[in-house]
């Protein structure tokens, strides 16, 4: 593998959670350059000097952009342009658990946007300006949400529209009407929802670029430590405070140090994860060696194709 210390690569939602974490572990690993995209430039120079501190040096830059926003996106892809530094890789981290259904003013849903339509725009004009190097690697944050056998309880089921067989255009008109919030899924059935279009995403992604570079969905698994749902009320947020004290116990949760290090092991990996594929827990699972799942709405062709050209369509500054 290449020295990690000549690679440059750009973690979303560096401030806090799994991404600061990530952050961390890979400063630890000795890459030369790491990027924390972060919502604020405060939070961004925040991180930053916790991170200093933490690891006693300082390999990292500081990017702002609030990925829910086409033009807030836009305009951090125009600044990582003027730089003109290329990158080794990406590890689009940035997302949350919605409450409920809330729309940005350009009329995208929050969840899908931050998880999605921001991260697809950055990597999109990044390889076409050049900035990232060939073979380089792009994890993009997925989880168990997205097979449909996490307990009821967590009310992530999938609804029928994403677990059966359809055709590409079914397939976008549902992306569509899930991005702008008309789905009619509550909050967490939104998150999960938008996690199955995270893996058609990275799959989809693989193909369009035949192998040049390498596309993973990676969760970080069960990690109650975060803030990902700190918008989060009513039975959902008992159940999150639940598993935060004995979640360990049955599986169900884990320390985001072990969350992040899945990622990283990705990241670094010289073999062992196939690229265009998700890996989360095993089936049934929160937590555990990270798995390859092959659920037929996860490798679904149509869902892949469409997941890319609706983004496409979706990360669009308009004039």
């Amino acid at each position: 593998m290449t020295d990690p210390t000549e690679q440059r690569i750009q973690v979303t939602g560096a401030n806090s959670g799994l991404g600061f974490e990530a952050a961390a572990q890979l400063a630890d690993a000795g890459y030369g350059s790491i990027v924390l995209a972060c919502r604020s430039g405060s939070k961004a120079d925040e991180a930053r000097q916790a991170l200093i501190e933490r690891i006693g040096k300082d390999p990292f830059e500081t990017l702002v952009v609030e990925l829910s926003s086409v033009t807030s996106s836009s305009a951090a892809m125009g600044e990582l342009i003027d730089r003109g530094l290329p990158f080794d890789a990406l590890l689009l981290n940035a997302g949350m658990v919605p409450n409920s259904i809330a729309t940005t003013d350009e009329g995208l849903e929050v969840c899908f946007a931050s998880s999605l339509v921001g991260h697809h725009l950055l990597t999109t004009e990044l390889i076409k300006a050049g900035l990232l190097q060939d073979e380089g690697r792009v994890v993009i944050v997925g989880s168990e949400a997205a097979n449909g056998d996490l307990p009821k309880a967590l009310g992530m089921s999938l609804p029928p529209s994403v677990t059966s067989d359809g055709d590409q255009g079914s397939r976008e008109a549902l992306i569509d009407e899930v991005a702008h919030g008309r789905a009619g899924l509550d909050g967490t059935r939104q998150y999960a929802v938008t996690k199955v279009v995270s893996a058609w995403w990275a799959a989809g992604m693989q193909e369009r670029y035949e192998g040049k570079f390498n596309f993973f969905n990676v969760s970080p698994g069960s990690n109650m430590g975060t803030n990902a749902a700190r918008h989060s009320t009513g039975a959902f947020k008992l159940m999150v405070g639940l598993m935060r004290r004995v979640g360990h116990l049955f599986g169900m949760n884990q320390s985001v140090d072990v969350g992040a290090q899945r990622y990283v092991d990705v990241l670094q990996d010289s073999g062992s994860f196939i690229p265009g594929n998700t890996y989360t827990s095993p089936e049934g699972k929160m937590t555990g060696a990270l798995t390859r799942r092959t659920e037929r709405h996860t490798v679904s062709a149509t869902g892949h194709r469409a997941a890319v050209a609706e983004l496409d369509r979706l990360a669009v500054v308009e004039a």
